[in-house]
């Protein structure tokens, strides 16, 4: 099940697909781009969100021609830079975590251990760290993470809590 992280991720970047008028897009279109960025939507999801969209921002929708075209209003220009402002701040920060699907590739990776030219696996955290695991620490069932920049080093006592603690593969 998608997270509201996931959900707003969704609906910013549908915001910034939206064209200003007079052009416009259409759902299916904003659909074909949500899946090229690895969103698993249904086209009606687009389409209520789009409505849901438009009571809260100043977008409007070309109602006389099918499919409908939707696109931000002539006047919308201030919207759509806090609009990306804020998207590009999340981003930054980290604000929507790791995709699950991320997290489940690390799982894997780690399940089936991976080999690097220095015997380590390069990890990341969600609030900006580098550390790196050793494959040796790895076979014998260790989750050890040393900070790259700290030499700290984090135990984990398996890679569920490792997950939870913000680390996935680099």
């Amino acid at each position: 099940m998608p997270s509201q992280n996931d959900t707003l991720l969704r609906l910013l970047t549908m915001l910034r697909h939206i064209p200003e008028h007079p052009q416009q897009i259409t759902a299916k279109e904003l659909l074909e781009r949500l899946i090229s960025e690895n969103f698993k939507v249904s086209k009606r999801t687009v389409e209520r969100d789009l409505l849901s969209l438009s009571e809260r921002f100043s977008l409007i929708s070309n109602e006389r021609s099918i499919p409908y075209g939707w696109s931000w209003s002539k006047q919308a220009n201030q919207q759509q830079q806090e609009i990306e402002q804020l998207l590009n701040r999340a981003i930054d920060d980290g604000i929507f975590g790791y995709s699950d699907a991320l997290k489940e590739e690390t799982r894997e990776m780690l399940y089936n251990m991976p080999f690097t030219h220095d015997d380590h696996i390069h990890m990341k955290n969600e609030d900006g760290r580098f550390g790196k695991i050793s494959i040796y620490d790895l076979l014998e069932n260790n989750k050890i993470i040393k900070d790259k920049a700290t030499d700290a080093v984090y135990h984990f006592s398996n890679t569920d809590k490792l997950l939870e603690a913000g680390w996935v593969i680099d």
